[in-house]
């Protein structure tokens, strides 16, 4: 029946292709331009530059680490943007060597940042992202966000979930050689996590199944898994996780609830956050935005996203479930990258959380 579903989701959008691309073919061209190999400064981040406070505290620093330049530790609330302005680069596939085009988020003033790798998921350009991972980079990190394949609103000719984290893999591997020289700031990559959502999530869960030693700590952003042979994919979160390594799961409570007949859910019961909690090993952490859907993290402008962005369940405001995700973020990779457990109280405290939520942990 699931396949089924998907099945006619596809065929609603090849039905529906041209009539879209008529009536979004001007924001189609607004995406495109908005991957020139500069900085964007037409960027609707409200967190990119005016994130920060001149006056700065700044943070503290980890006096563990003996690798020259003490770790960056934030200390700023969480669901606030951090101390640090920051910076947002954009390559093209092959520029510097990079083997996807690349956004990447850092802080500007000199340091020593925690890295983080974050996989946009299926059909959803990685600029989408800009605000919430501007956020992130704010708290000092620097934040490496590719673009796995072209985006055109249709899922036929895509990758599968297991090439994409071949790809990742890739990028990960010219991050380590490349990320210092390229942001101007020190990256720490003996301090790497990895985030992804929707399919991203389960992209990243696909590489550390095959080996958990490329990252100290893995978040998902609503994940969704899936069986579907026509596309050659197959689930991952059927089984107990091989690996232990620290792991954040938020949910959202309108994932799994269809927009209408046409459109499946896009967060589906028995594919989503639920499936990847359970099969996480303790320390695991779980939070469910009981009101927001699955797509209400990304910008509040997509030009060009079409039906991916448009065919979920929807809550009030993305604003505040941007705040949310970040937030979460934020805290669980200040614990796990950073150094400071004291932060992943912040992951069971559900009224200090900007929206109603559930939380639990293992």
């Amino acid at each position: 029946m699931r396949q089924a579903r998907y099945i006619v989701l596809v065929l609603a959008l090849c039905f529906c292709l041209f009539f879209l691309t008529v009536n979004c073919g001007d924001d189609d061209d607004a995406g495109d331009d908005d991957d020139d190999q500069t900085d964007d400064d037409d960027d609707d981040s409200a967190d990119d530059d005016d994130s920060a406070d001149d006056d700065d505290d700044s943070g503290t620093d980890d006096d563990d680490d003996d690798s020259g330049e003490d770790l960056y530790v934030g200390t700023a609330d969480v669901y606030q943007p951090g101390y640090l302005n920051t910076q947002q680069i954009v390559l093209a596939q092959g520029e510097m060597g990079a083997p996807k085009p690349v956004r990447i988020y850092a802080p500007i003033e000199p340091g020593r940042y925690a890295v983080i790798q974050y996989q946009h998921g299926f059909l959803i350009s990685n600029k989408f992202y800009s605000e919430m991972l501007s956020h992130l980079a704010s708290h000092g990190y620097i934040v490496v966000s590719p673009e796995m394949y072209q985006q055109n609103g249709l899922p036929l000719g895509k990758p599968t979930s297991e090439e994409e984290a071949a790809d990742a893999l890739a990028v990960m591997d010219w991050s380590t050689d490349n990320l210092s020289t390229i942001t101007g700031v020190e990256a720490a990559l003996d301090h790497f996590g990895v985030a992804g959502h929707s399919r991203g999530g389960k992209v990243i869960w696909t590489f550390l199944k095959q080996d958990d030693s490329v990252a100290s700590a893995v978040a998902g952003v609503d994940p969704v898994d899936s069986e579907m042979a026509l596309f050659d994919e197959h689930r991952i979160a059927d089984e107990p996780f091989n690996f232990s390594i620290p792991s954040l799961v938020i949910g959202t409570g309108l994932g799994p609830v269809p927009k209408n007949f046409l459109y499946p859910a896009c967060a589906p019961d028995g594919d989503n956050h639920e499936e990847f909690y359970e099969m996480s090993a303790s320390s695991a952490y779980h939070v469910i935005a009981a009101d927001y859907g699955h797509v209400d993290m990304l910008n509040d402008s997509t030009p060009g996203c079409m039906m991916a962005c448009t065919s979920c369940s929807e809550g009030p405001d993305r604003l505040t479930m941007r705040r949310l995700t970040a937030g979460l973020l934020t805290a669980f990779f200040r614990a796990t990258l950073q150094g400071d457990e004291t932060a992943f109280d912040i992951l069971t405290d559900a009224a200090g959380a900007p929206a109603a939520v559930e939380m639990e942990h293992k």
